[in-house]
């Protein structure tokens, strides 16, 4: 019975130091520590790095693929972000990157909106036309290298390149410098000044057709000097590729198509006076078509207007289109659609326990339980041999 008793004590001993490892969120005190240490060495402060790796979606290196960077935010000694004067009508929060360096929330302020082929810094920076911070061309191992940066996160933009027959295209991402990564075999966490990043990929046959259209709508209240025709201009990959004007003589409508996957802007031109001008777009699902469509507002007007009674066949306007433009906090809803960064290295914050929905709260009855059959068994065991002898 000594033995059984020794045995027992030991079974209860091991469950309950298991149950404390998984129980005990050693990630997060670990952060604290850290944070509590304050170490962000300032004079790498302009003499920080970043190299981005641009690949193909079968891992081939990119070369001659552009890229420009942003600075959205400065750390200071203490590790504290200050979002820039240029950044800071963008967030709702602004202590948004001050969250503990979970790296993996950042990407909310990149949230990818396919619909647009665009993401809420990427609109606000052409909004406000932002210059960046400098932009460079990937080599022949697909690597673009920035050095001599300030410290603080940056806002990496890649411009699509076609090659062969496909049109490949990056996602742009924001990227701390410096990221705080932990070494596997000592667990000590450190600064990295000079981090690599890689940004998701994807591509689309140049062979794909892409329909496009416009229309118009008023929410004005059937007002009686309305315009009698509005101008817009129709950017395709930055470039003026037609000017087109919309009255009733034409529905308010307009549309085109091209091979191949391209970027379209559509400007209004010339805004009547009282008038203020939406434009959003809309994505057919499963397919590359686009229906833009702008809306023109008096002061005053009470709901946006119902869809035209006659639109355009194959082209319905959208239910529900998404919102154009907007700063973050606006559109937290939107779906999450690709990712920030394609790897990021092991980081504070950006590998935790798995978060696929599932439940730690039963551990400790299993174990508990677990424990119980033990014991049970170990019992029913030794009366069993104290009978047969």
């Amino acid at each position: 019975m000594k033995k059984i008793s020794k045995a027992l004590k030991r079974i209860v001993v091991v469950a309950l130091v298991a149950l404390l490892f998984m129980t005990a969120p050693v990630g997060k005190v670990y952060a604290k520590e850290y944070l509590a240490r304050a170490d962000i060495d300032m004079s790498m402060d302009e003499h920080g790095s970043l190299t981005i790796t641009h690949r193909s979606v079968d891992d081939e290196l990119m070369e001659g693929v552009n890229s420009q960077i942003y600075l959205v935010a400065t750390i200071d000694k203490d590790g504290q972000y200050t979002i820039t004067d240029e950044f800071k009508e963008c967030f709702s929060d602004p202590d948004f990157f001050n969250n503990g360096f979970d790296y993996d929330v950042w990407k909310d302020c990149v949230q990818y909106e396919e619909t647009s082929d665009s993401d809420i810094l990427d609109r606000y920076i052409k909004a406000n036309k932002i210059n960046p911070v400098t932009e460079g061309v990937s080599d022949d191992k697909g690597k673009t290298y920035y050095t001599g940066l300030k410290l603080g996160v940056y806002y990496v933009h890649s411009d699509k390149i076609v090659k062969d027959e496909y049109t490949h295209s990056f996602v742009n991402f924001v990227y701390p410098v410096p990221i705080l990564v932990q070494d596997k075999a000592t667990g000590v966490i450190s600064p990295n000044y000079s981090p690599e990043a890689e940004p998701k990929k994807s591509r689309v046959k140049n062979d794909v057709e892409t329909h496009c259209s416009i229309q118009k709508q008023w929410n004005d209240g059937g007002y009686a000097n309305r315009p009698a025709s509005v101008v817009f201009e129709i950017y395709c990959d930055g470039e003026l590729m037609e000017t087109v004007t919309l009255s009733s003589s034409n529905n308010w409508y307009h549309e085109w198509q091209n091979l191949g996957a391209h970027d379209y802007t559509v400007r209004e031109v010339g805004i009547a006076d009282g008038y203020s001008s939406s434009i959003s777009v809309y994505q057919k699902p499963g397919t590359h078509d686009f229906v833009y469509t702008c809306v023109n507002s008096r002061g005053g007007g009470d709901n946006p207007p119902p869809p035209p009674d006659n639109p355009p066949p194959d082209n319905p306007p959208p239910d529900n289109p998404p919102p154009g433009g907007g700063v973050l906090g606006a559109i937290r809803d939107l779906p999450q659609v690709l990712g920030a960064v394609r790897a990021l290295p092991q980081v504070l914050g950006a590998r935790r326990l798995p978060q696929t929905g599932q439940l730690w709260w039963p551990l400790p009855i299993l174990v508990i339980a677990g424990i119980f059959f033990i014991v049970k068994g170990i019992k029913k065991n030794a009366k069993m041999k104290a009978k047969n002898n």
